[in-house]
């Protein structure tokens, strides 16, 4: 309590105590409440006195570093860098954007144009925004909030991605294409409120991925991976990555998306799979959508159809580019050590 608040206390006891020697009835309220007052006053400046009694000096210091630091902390704030190029804003946390980002961004799109472009027609006239932290720390911790194992997300209202720098070029053109894909099929659905299963969304954001290799990791697991650890269509289609227990089932479901995905996706049948895409929005099941699609009749059927596909597409002797995946922690074939690499 101030000295100026102890005076009024002071001043109000001499006023009372002159009213009540003059025995003025009218003040009698006003002696009651300013008794209260006093009391109250009193008793708050002497649990004042003994608190700061206890502190020494160096702790009030403390505390006062305390309550800068908090306030520090909370108007620390990340710094965004902006670049642009014909089709993305790129806000990048380093001063330096990762090299060569606008290039590969613009090879992205080129690419993704010539595949995707007629689910997402806005790619061509509105740019899309990326954000790139300069490490998988800042990213964890910044305003996005991702959960912890993610590498990427996309925001599909928001037409933006948000990734963070690996350090290796190729593997974040990887994660971009993979969550660009994302952002352009997704929106496709949400025009009509929906969302595709999630094998077909998975399916098409590796394919994509893929391709920014060229032939990536992914096109050569499929050449090589044994038959036996695909999982039967009669199942494939209700599964969720969430239902399953390993990373081998995880890693073998992704390439086995991959896989179907790339065989509906087939140059030949684009307009197809775009019917098929149609069909499934408006809530056709996988196997309404395939007859009226590719006129196949039935899951078992599509089945035989796909691996029968498979076996002709494993003979094609493609070169590959080596590269190990950026999307999923993934060995295709452990008895091929000098093919595949850890996918990372």
């Amino acid at each position: 309590m101030s000295h100026g608040c102890v005076g009024v206390c002071v001043g109000v006891a001499a006023f009372v105590f002159q009213c009540y020697t003059l025995n003025m009835p009218s003040f009698k309220l006003l002696i009651l409440f300013s008794s209260f007052f006093i009391l109250f006053s009193l008793s708050s400046l002497a649990e004042e006195i003994q608190d700061s009694s206890k502190k020494s000096p160096s702790e009030i210091s403390v505390d006062s570093s305390k309550n800068d630091f908090k306030k520090r902390i909370r108007s620390k704030e990340i710094k965004w860098h902006l670049k642009e190029s014909p089709h993305f804003k790129v806000y990048h946390e380093s001063s330096w954007s990762p090299a060569s980002i606008i290039v590969e961004l613009e090879k992205i799109h080129n690419m993704m144009k010539m595949h995707i472009s007629m689910f997402s027609p806005w790619m061509m006239i509105e740019k899309g925004k990326v954000y790139i932290y300069s490490s998988k720390k800042t990213y964890l911790s910044g305003e996005f909030k991702p959960p912890a194992w993610s590498k990427g997300l996309a925001f599909i209202k928001k037409k933006t991605i948000v990734v963070y720098d690996l350090g290796d070029i190729s593997k974040l053109r990887a994660i971009i294409s993979h969550e660009l894909t994302h952002l352009y099929f997704e929106g496709f659905f949400g025009e009509k409120f929906k969302h595709p299963p999630q094998w077909l969304n998975e399916g098409i954001a590796v394919l994509m991925e893929d391709k920014s290799y060229g032939n990536g990791p992914w096109h050569n697991a499929l050449r090589y991976v044994p038959k036996e650890r695909y999982i039967s269509f009669s199942d494939f289609f209700d599964i969720e990555v969430n239902q399953l227990d390993s990373k081998q089932q995880i890693g073998d479901w992704y390439l086995q998306a991959f896989g179907i995905v790339k065989y509906l996706f087939d140059p030949g049948k684009r307009i197809q799979f775009k019917n098929f895409c149609d069909l499934t929005r408006s809530g056709k099941n996988v196997e309404e959508a395939l007859w009226a699609s590719y006129r196949i009749r039935s899951l078992g059927g599509f089945e035989k159809s796909w691996l029968k596909w498979l076996e002709t597409y494993r003979t094609k002797d493609e070169k590959t580019s080596g590269f190990p995946s950026a999307s999923f922690d993934f060995i295709p074939l452990k008895t091929t050590p000098s093919e595949f690499k850890k996918f990372k």
